[in-house]
């Protein structure tokens, strides 16, 4: 798509799907200005650090995969419900590899200007999902 011609909904799209490309790099570079406020997880992740939890996630979920599930827009914000699904293969924040297969559901808003993202919020449950990986028993 030509960027001039992307939607704010476009964007937020395709930055959200490019995950599934795995080269966060990349999407940082063409999707996310480098001006973002990010007020996710109480404002304190910047783009930097914000992408390098993310990096975390693929190295400890090698077949991650992002589904969008819903998504709406008004004008410049954008309201994307994805999952992330992977199997717990490698050490994440603490906990060694599980074999489980879990999924973390988000709700973000997303500010679009000029073909990128400028401010970034998600609601997320982050502490059930560490929790279900330090559960004992079977792969979920």
């Amino acid at each position: 798509m030509n960027k001039a011609d992307a939607t704010a909904k476009d964007v937020a799209r395709e930055f959200y799907e490019s995950y599934n490309r795995k080269d966060l790099d990349a999407s940082w570079e063409q999707y996310i200005s480098p001006v973002l406020v990010n007020h996710a997880m109480g404002g304190g992740y910047d783009s930097e650090s914000w992408r390098e939890m993310d990096k975390r996630f693929f190295a400890a979920f090698s077949d991650l995969w992002l589904t969008i599930l819903d998504q709406l827009a008004e004008d410049a914000k954008v309201a994307t419900r994805y999952a992330i699904t992977g199997t717990h293969d490698g050490e994440f924040l603490g906990i060694p590899a599980t074999g489980r297969t879990v999924t973390l559901t988000c709700t973000a808003v997303d500010l679009v200007h000029d073909g990128k993202i400028t401010e970034h919020w998600v609601d997320l449950d982050f502490a059930g999902f560490m929790q279900n990986l330090q559960q004992e028993g079977e792969p979920m």
